[in-house]
Parts: C-alpha cells; structure tokens; sequence
C-alpha cells in the first residue's frame, strides 16, 4: 500500500566521512608502496654502481692491492681524504652529534683529583659487593634461587655499615 513516501535507503544515512577516511586509507596504502619502490630502486641503483665500480677494479689489470692497502680497505675506522691521505676516524668528544658542544671545553676541563675519603669508600664498597655476591651466589657465579640483584645491592649496603664501624 503505497504512503506516498520512499523507502528507507540506508545509503541516504551513511556518514561521508567513513568515505573519506577509506579514500585516505587507500591513499596512504598506495603512498608507502609507492616509497617501498623507490627506496628498492635507489637501493638497486646503489647496489649496481658498487658492483660496476668493483668490477672495473677487478678487471683493470693496472690495479694491484698489498695486504696493507686490503686492511686500510675492510677497516671501518679508516678514511681517505680529498688529497690522497689515509686517516683514522676520530672518537671522543671529535666526532658525533654533539661534537660541537664539546669543541671549545676541549683541553680546559680540570682533571677531578680523587678525595683519599672517597678511594676509602670505594674500597669498602668493592669488598661489600664482594662479600654479598659470594653469600647470593652459587659456585658457578649464577645467582640463588629467589634472589635478584637488588637483593645482592641491599646486602652489600648492610655489609658496608658494618665495614665503616
């Protein structure tokens, strides 16, 4: 018995934004593909120029390497510069990310002396942790059933009361 009304489509109540949150999912999908690709090209490219450049070496009978120039070669540590000369990597405050902090402190720092109350302390301690260690573990070095390194800590601090009286 026809009303005069449509039916109900349940279409018509839909929230667009679950659309719009589908498309961006698929968007998103295809983008990091789309990165994949390019990264294993880029990979691909990188991996053929090192290839190409070993292959020349091997081929060009005018290249001869020594042991010596083999082990400059496999050390990470080492690096050629601009002008031929081989140098070492530096470590320390020289080089990484917070190098530039450090470049001005270099050399200006004063050496901490150690306070003899403080090499007593430090003696007492070792033979502290020395002593609880020997009581909370077995022959083979593992600790005891039950006991943690915490335990070992307290028992250590307990063992430097005593020693300090």
């Amino acid at each position: 018995m026809p009303t005069g009304q449509a039916g109900y489509d349940p279409d018509d109540y839909r929230d667009r934004r679950d659309y719009d949150r589908q498309r961006q999912r698929e968007q998103d999908a295809s983008d990091r593909q789309r990165q994949r690709e390019q990264e294993r090209r880029d990979f691909d490219r990188d991996q053929w120029e090192r290839n190409e450049l070993i292959r020349k070496m091997v081929n060009d009978d005018n290249v001869v390497i020594t042991s010596g120039e083999m082990k400059v070669i496999n050390d990470p540590e080492m690096k050629m510069l601009e002008d031929g000369t081989v140098v070492r990597k530096k470590r320390g405050f020289g080089s990484g990310m917070f190098a530039q902090q450090f470049s001005q402190l270099r050399g200006q720092l004063p050496k901490k002396r150690t306070s003899s109350k403080r090499k007593k302390l430090n003696k007492l301690q070792s033979q502290a942790f020395r002593e609880a260690n020997q009581k909370l573990r077995t022959t083979k070095g593992i600790l005891k059933k039950g006991k943690t390194q915490r335990d070992v800590a307290k028992l250590a601090q307990r063992i430097l009361k005593k020693l300090r009286k």
